[in-house]
């Protein structure tokens, strides 16, 4: 497996901002693993999916916001120089760190 092959283009408005009211009105995409065919279905179809035989793990990780903000405390920083344009900068700029 290449990590090429999980590079694709997933427009902004297809990515949900919001959950839906019910959770069984979650969006479930079905792929074939014969000849790879996907349906788009809805999470309430999921028990007429299964056979019975399979193994199904359920995942109830929560979602939490991972944005750190902070200010560059310039510890191990190399100074830019004397008259370096940017020195105020260097050293106590703001940093945002998304995970």
């Amino acid at each position: 497996m290449k990590k090429a092959e999980f590079d694709y283009e997933l427009p902004p408005a297809l990515i949900a901002q919001h959950p839906p009211a019910r959770r069984d009105e979650s969006r479930l995409l079905l792929v074939s693993r014969r000849g790879g065919e996907t349906e788009d279905m809805q999470f309430s179809n999921f028990s007429g999916l299964v056979r019975g035989d399979e193994l199904v793990v359920v995942n109830n990780a929560r979602v939490f916001p991972a944005r750190l903000l902070g200010r560059r405390g310039g510890v191990k920083a190399e100074p830019v120089g004397q008259r370096g344009r940017i020195r105020r900068e260097h050293l106590s700029a703001s940093i945002e760190v998304l995970l």
